[in-house]
């Protein structure tokens, strides 16, 4: 009996315990409940600003920073090797084109030019004894052949037409200048220009002079020709003709090693030129390696000149590379002064460093009044881009770019892309038409907090 009694009052303590066990987690969550309504009740509103997002079209201008450097850089060599004998410039000085820069001992060269030019000499004495023998054998021949009168016809009717034939040339060229038609008194009609016809048919007649004196060639070739084929039978003229023919090859071989004889001599006069570094253009010396007494090779610059036109030289991004091109207009800032220009050309490779496409920009001003070496501040105006265009002060930024939008009363981060920059303006994707960018009050929010607005409804 009591072990029955036992039974049933621990049976009543543990109903009690469950009892108060349930009414304290009923008590828990309707406490919970109250904080967190009370909490909601007490939540920070943000007031912010936003701005509506919308597709409008903005010029782009890429912005790049380059170096004044010079358009062109030749390093000057001497053709031969030798002893630099003298040096005339030093680094900054201006030259213009053919200036001597230095020289090299030219005594060999000398003295090769010295005998060619005897050879040459003695050449022409067998020339002119060749040409000489030449002519009287001619002579010979075309009277033993009884050609003489119609010799002496044909070469007065070769000179005739030849100097027919240079009156029509001059008038020609007198006619090519002369303007068919002029401009009329007060702005009225072109008129006839009667100087270019007096012209054309004065060169009308001259050319049918020109005709006429051809044709008494003909006829004078023709009787020589005939002449001279019946001449030619008699002993005497064969005779003759063997001497002369003897003399031709005599006088093609002394002409043959005149002629050589002159090469050697423009040869030789080249050797002596090589001797002198002359500049190729018009500039100023950026470098000098060449010193007095020291051995020049064809292989080591002795000196280097820079044109004194310049460009600006930077390296053009490959996202940036699909929008310009060579010959777009650009402008340039270089301290304080403003210049305008124009892409004068674009590496095809990259540089292997920093993945950048070398530049060239020309300055449209020649001789610019500016240092190699300074800053220049270029601008290519790339045309226009539609997009979303949003101020860069609302793009913020946790490893990668993101803006605030309002969804449903509440701030939410919004990742991004951007593809352009344009001054304080930035083309993004990632947003669309008509959210609402937060635009003041960025850094008093996260994602989730109660934000409101002017106008909101």
């Amino acid at each position: 009996m009591d072990r029955v009694k036992k039974l049933l009052h621990c049976k009543a303590f543990y109903i009690v315990v469950a009892i108060i066990a349930v009414v304290a987690i009923i008590l828990i969550v309707v406490v919970r409940k109250q904080q967190q309504r009370s909490e909601r009740q007490e939540e920070k509103v943000v007031q912010v600003s936003v701005m509506e997002a919308g597709e409008t079209g903005s010029d782009v201008t890429l912005t790049y920073t380059g170096l004044v450097q010079p358009d062109e850089t030749t390093q000057c060599t001497f053709e031969t090797v030798g002893t630099i004998e003298r040096v005339y410039v030093k680094k900054g000085d201006p030259v213009r084109e053919g200036d001597i820069l230095c020289t090299i001992e030219d005594d060999d060269a000398q003295d090769q030019l010295d005998s060619a030019n005897r050879q040459l000499d003695y050449a022409k004495k067998s020339k002119d004894n060749a040409q000489e023998s030449y002519d009287d054998a001619l002579e010979d021949y075309i009277e033993a052949c009884g050609t003489k009168k119609e010799k002496e016809n044909l070469d007065d009717a070769i000179a005739k037409r030849d100097a027919q034939q240079e009156k029509v040339d001059s008038l020609k060229a007198q006619l090519d200048e002369t303007p068919q038609y002029k401009q009329g008194s007060q702005g009225s009609m072109p008129e006839t220009n009667t100087d270019y016809y007096s012209l054309k048919l004065q060169l009308d007649s001259a050319q049918s002079t020109l005709e006429a004196y051809q044709q008494n060639v003909d006829s004078a070739q023709e009787a020589y020709d005939k002449k001279a084929r019946e001449g030619a039978e008699s002993d005497d003229a064969k005779a003759q003709k063997e001497r002369l023919d003897a003399a031709e090859e005599t006088l093609d071989n002394a002409n043959e090693t005149y002629d050589n004889a002159a090469d050697n001599v423009e040869s030789a006069k080249k050797g002596v030129e090589n001797c002198i570094l002359r500049s190729p253009t018009n500039g100023y010396v950026v470098d000098v390696e060449a010193t007095e007494g020291s051995v020049s090779t064809p292989i080591v610059p002795a000196v280097v000149v820079a044109s004194n036109e310049v460009v600006i030289n930077f390296g053009i991004s490959q996202i940036d590379l699909m929008s310009v091109s060579v010959g777009m207009p650009v402008s340039i800032r270089i301290e304080g002064q403003d210049f305008t220009g124009s892409i004068k050309d674009i590496d095809v490779v990259p540089d292997e460093s920093t993945r950048t496409y070398a530049t060239n920009v020309t300055v449209d001003v020649a001789n610019p009044d500016v240092y190699l070496g300074e800053l220049a501040t270029v601008r290519i105006n790339i045309g226009e881009r539609t997009g979303i265009w949003l101020p860069l002060s609302v793009v913020l930024n946790d490893g990668n770019d993101y803006v605030y939008v309002v969804d449903e009363g509440r701030a939410k981060r919004q990742y991004i892309s951007i593809e352009e920059i344009n001054n304080d303006q930035v083309l993004v994707t990632g947003t669309e038409a008509g959210e609402l960018i937060i635009c003041e009050g960025m850094k008093l929010i996260r994602t989730g907090s109660a934000v409101a607005y002017e106008g909101q409804e």
